[in-house]
């Protein structure tokens, strides 16, 4: 299995051996020390999966994830401390994966691993269009056609969508839509791009059909996989 996985771990003995282990089994492996330098990597390369430690020196395991699932649809395994009950709820809820209490033996990693790369291959290849009225998303081109019509969107409204698809037929709220979580005019950013979606998709953009929105919570992409 050749694959390509980020480490994040501030350790540097536990990034050497977990390096090594994997290594051994044909996995590309490439380490990171902290948060800082990781979010720098991932904006010029491309994982099949990536693990990173819970706390670091220099920013939070969580928001890492954050930043990772807004930009890709990449596995996440994080790595806690024993006692860390909440931390694990927390980075599940923010979209970890799975995750694995230290101390662990190499191989529950790796099997871990294997699971997570079989599951999103099988992911990956069911869900290449995604498909709501006559409208079809190529995720992989990350197209929007209209009856094999190519659809105009700027950069912003594509980055909009895709997080609507990466969550489609489930409630995604404001925030979670903005690029700045906390920032009141990224939220009526958020609000000015759905409706420019909507005059672009929905065939009476006051009566969606296909973006929702969810009354005092947020917004919902109703669509189906083809």
């Amino acid at each position: 299995m050749n694959r390509t996985i980020l480490l994040v771990d501030d350790d540097q003995r536990l990034r050497d051996l977990i390096k090594d282990y994997l290594s051994e089994k044909n996995l590309n492996i490439f380490t990171c020390q902290d948060f800082a330098e990781a979010k720098e990597v991932i904006k010029f390369f491309i994982f099949d999966l990536i693990i990173l430690d819970r706390m670091m020196p220099t920013g939070d395991g969580v928001e890492l994830i954050s930043y990772i699932k807004n930009k890709s649809n990449t596995p996440v395994i994080m790595l806690t401390a024993m006692g860390e009950h909440d931390n694990k709820i927390h980075g599940l809820k923010t979209g970890s994966d799975d995750y694995i209490t230290k101390p662990f033996e190499p191989e529950e990693l790796y099997l871990r691993i294997i699971k997570l790369l079989k599951l999103y291959e099988n992911i990956n290849q069911s869900e290449l269009r995604i498909e709501f009225g006559d409208f079809i998303f190529d995720t992989k081109t990350q197209d929007l056609k209209k009856n094999n019509k190519e659809i105009y969107l700027t950069e912003g409204e594509n980055k909009l969508l895709i997080k609507l698809i990466n969550k489609r037929n489930n409630l995604l709220s404001r925030e979670e839509l903005a690029e700045k979580e906390f920032d009141e005019s990224e939220l009526r950013k958020v609000d000015v791009g759905i409706t420019r979606l909507r005059q672009k998709i929905e065939k009476i953009p006051k009566k969606p059909q296909f973006i929702k929105t969810i009354r005092g919570k947020g917004y919902m992409l109703v669509c189906r996989e083809i």
